[in-house]
């Protein structure tokens, strides 16, 4: 390793000098370039989000697996990924990992129950002889300090990217070379003044990106526990058509989204039909849209659907559409273009709690609007999976229960019941804050035990009434039936899915 080299001045043009892996090269006395021959990108991982008894499944880290799609495309360049949600290590596993691939750069990805994993690694490799350049990216810096005047910038970052840096990365790795200046200062100090004044970097030209491509092994263990009606072992490939969201709901943080902003910028159709056919020589059979919302935008879905037809695309695929967002026609024209599955947020059974969050600026009732969505996929024969939050600010235990009875009446094919969790970065965050504890920001998940309850239902009672919900629900005679009838051949090919979702009854 090498990166983090003092910059050299000698009055001797074409000076060289080499240490390690990193080469920083003079042409004359005031041009000088760091070569980067070796980058590491890495997402970390903790114990927070992984030790939870509810099923989950862990999809890819985007923005890294961009970056790793444009570093390949550059000569000279040994790219390493390593994705610890699958490939579990902890900071010494890390550290020995490091000192065998010898990065000149690393690009460390961290969510905000996984960014004091992140510290610790970083600052271990800080203390190294000849340190790699180091870049945070990831949501879990956000509300984290991390920033220190110095001269290296953020604190033990050399830089760090908030938002979206699947294009910004590529000035910044630039200017790492040359050791430039960017508007008049050192590249360190200029990344440090966005980072200070919270500035979010966004994809302004989705399509520019460059397709990420996956190993076998990254395919088989990125798999959603999604159940669908296929009978076939499945594959599952992830994409991002459509970045933004203009909704205004409280709970939302970027800690849990893809993108960041309400300004929505989408891919062209054909970009993303030229992507699920880059998927499918790759062996993936069913694709995930991950879009925050993938409805936001009627006339990209419109777009995208007639594309697919267009090209007679045979592959399927599921998306998270809002209740508000839909319609018949747009449902059956999804259908059309290969739609099985869709995740849908309801959310809640109480008008009043859906109007606290903000979910729907609509006037009709809520929970009308979710029978009549409901009907129309089950008309169609689009699968779907129902979201619900229980422990809203100020919810009462009828108001859950109101919750069950109208999650028990939708009748999804699956459901997932989250406690709320005000994320930082949200407007539940700022009116709540104040209630957490600081050491326990890291600690929070909305599968895990809340640290505190902000209904007024206690903690305890709350995970009594999850774990009510999940019985209440999976346990009804008839949903069993009909559930096995529609995916008993589905889990005869995916035994593992079937496996990790009867797992949901440790939350029993």
């Amino acid at each position: 390793m090498g990166g983090e080299l003092n910059r050299v001045r000698q009055g001797t043009p074409a000076l060289s000098l080499c240490a390690e892996t990193s080469r920083i090269t003079c042409e004359n006395d005031w041009s000088f370039m760091v070569e980067i021959k070796s980058v590491l990108l890495v997402r970390v991982t903790s114990t927070v989000d992984k030790g939870v008894d509810h099923p989950q499944f862990y999809d890819p880290c985007y923005p890294l697996k961009y970056l790793q799609a444009g570093l390949d495309a550059r000569s000279g360049l040994t790219v390493h990924h390593l994705d610890c949600w699958i490939r579990p290590m902890d900071v010494s596993g890390l550290l020995q990992y490091s000192s065998r691939v010898r990065p000149d750069l690393v690009v460390v990805s961290a969510s905000s129950f996984d960014v004091q994993v992140a510290d610790r690694f970083v600052a271990a490799l800080r203390e190294q002889p000849a340190p790699p350049v180091i870049v945070g990216i990831g949501q879990g810096f956000y509300a984290h300090d991390h920033a220190g005047k110095g001269d290296r910038g953020c604190g033990n970052y050399d830089a760090i990217l908030l938002g979206e840096p699947e294009e910004a990365f590529f000035e910044l790795f630039d200017l790492i070379r040359q050791d430039a200046n960017k508007d008049g200062k050192s590249w360190r100090e200029h990344y440090l003044d966005l980072c200070l004044q919270g500035h979010r970097f966004i994809v302004n030209d989705p399509d520019s990106l460059p397709f990420p491509s996956y190993t076998r092994e990254e395919l088989e263990a990125y798999r959603s526990i999604f159940p669908v009606r296929l009978a076939r072992r499945v594959i599952w490939g992830y994409t991002i058509g459509m970045r933004g969201c203009p909704h205004d709901c409280v709970f939302c943080s970027e800690v849990m989204r893809v993108s960041v902003g309400k300004k929505l910028r989408g891919r062209s159709p054909a970009n993303i039909a030229d992507e699920f056919e880059h998927m499918a020589r790759q062996g993936v059979n069913i694709v995930s849209f991950q879009d925050d919302s993938f409805s936001a935008h009627r006339g990209f879905v419109v777009g995208v659907c007639e594309e697919l037809i267009r090209r007679e695309s045979r592959m399927p695929w599921m998306a998270r559409v809002r209740i508000d967002e839909v319609d018949y026609e747009l449902l059956r024209l999804m259908k059309r273009a290969g739609c099985i599955m869709l995740g849908i947020g309801v959310e809640s059974g109480s008008q009043r709690i859906i109007d606290d969050m903000r979910k729907t600026k609509k006037r009709k009732p809520w929970p009308d609007m979710c029978r009549q969505v409901f009907r129309w996929t089950r008309e169609l024969g689009i699968g779907t999976n129902a979201y619900y939050v229980i422990g809203n600010p100020t919810e009462t235990r009828q108001e859950i229960e109101m919750t069950i009875r109208l999650a028990r009446e939708l009748d999804s094919d699956s459901i997932q019941v989250h406690y709320y969790t005000p994320y930082p970065g949200s407007k539940a965050w700022e009116r709540y804050k104040n209630l957490i504890d600081d050491a326990e920001t890291g600690e929070m998940f909305h599968y895990a035990t809340p640290k505190i309850s902000l209904s007024q239902v206690p903690v305890e009672e709350l995970v009594e009434l999850r774990s009510a919900f999940y019985r209440r629900y999976i346990l009804r005679p008839r949903f069993a039936f009909d559930h096995m009838k529609k995916h008993a051949r589905f889990y005869l090919h995916n035994p593992d899915i079937l496996w990790e979702l009867l797992g949901i009854r440790k939350v029993f």
